[in-house]
């Protein structure tokens, strides 16, 4: 579960800072368009590159959030020439402000809830071990060495798991722009990079349990603890 919102969530972050780069672009070549900056065309074919690598990237979740938009020109999210003209003509910047319906939209919500759930089970984890560690020392055991398996087990199939988020969120971002893939097959490849981040983690943890009691017993045998 926390690998399947984790990647929901780090490609929502990747499009919202998309659309962040785009306004900002934007910005730019209105300050340049206004006041005759001879950087004027350089700066207009910036914010055509951010807008191309959104709708490359992101073109889906564009979609979304602009589909209750009614207008025939279009917004600056789905149509560059609107967002260019506006920029290069009208005084009202709050106009290029299109970070806001972004933000506003349901997937923002929805997206915050998946980091809060993914956050909230790798509490969820910490604490089971925490509790497992108290047991121990209650118990009379060897409770440091219960630490050292548990600190390290957690630490390694987090890192595991974050590093298959990452690589598959990348494989699924080249895959949106080199094909034209829809939402089925978005919720496919991120069922399958969350799957298979899962079982990494999992095995990773399974590897070093029953693994590192030796570690942590090679360790305090070499500084004489032992």
């Amino acid at each position: 579960m926390g690998a399947s919102t984790s990647v929901y969530a780090k490609r929502m972050g990747g499009f919202f800072g998309s659309v962040k780069n785009y306004q900002s672009a934007l910005m730019e070549y209105s300050q340049a368009a206004k006041s005759k900056s001879p950087l004027k065309i350089a700066a207009k074919q910036k914010a055509k590159m951010t807008f191309d690598k959104m709708q490359n990237s992101f073109r889906h979740e564009v979609r979304v959030v602009t589909s209750q938009v009614k207008s025939s020109r279009g917004t600056p999210l789905t149509n560059f020439d609107r967002g260019a003209n506006i920029a290069k003509s009208s005084r009202n910047m709050a106009k290029l402000d299109i970070m806001t319906p972004v933000q506003a939209d349901k997937i923002v919500k929805f997206t915050k809830h998946a980091k809060f759930l993914g956050d909230g089970i790798a509490v969820i984890d910490f604490g089971s071990r925490v509790g497992s560690i108290q047991n121990s020392y209650k118990a009379g055991g060897n409770w440091e060495r219960e630490m050292f398996i548990e600190s390290s087990s957690f630490a390694l199939s987090a890192v595991t798991g974050t590093a298959v988020v990452n690589a598959g969120g990348a494989a699924l971002m080249f895959l949106m722009v080199a094909t034209p893939i829809g939402w089925v097959g978005l919720i496919v490849g991120g069922v399958a990079v969350a799957g298979t981040a899962a079982v990494a983690s999992i095995g990773m943890n399974y590897a070093v349990k029953n693994n590192s009691g030796d570690w942590y017993d090679t360790i305090m045998k070499s500084i004489g603890v032992l």
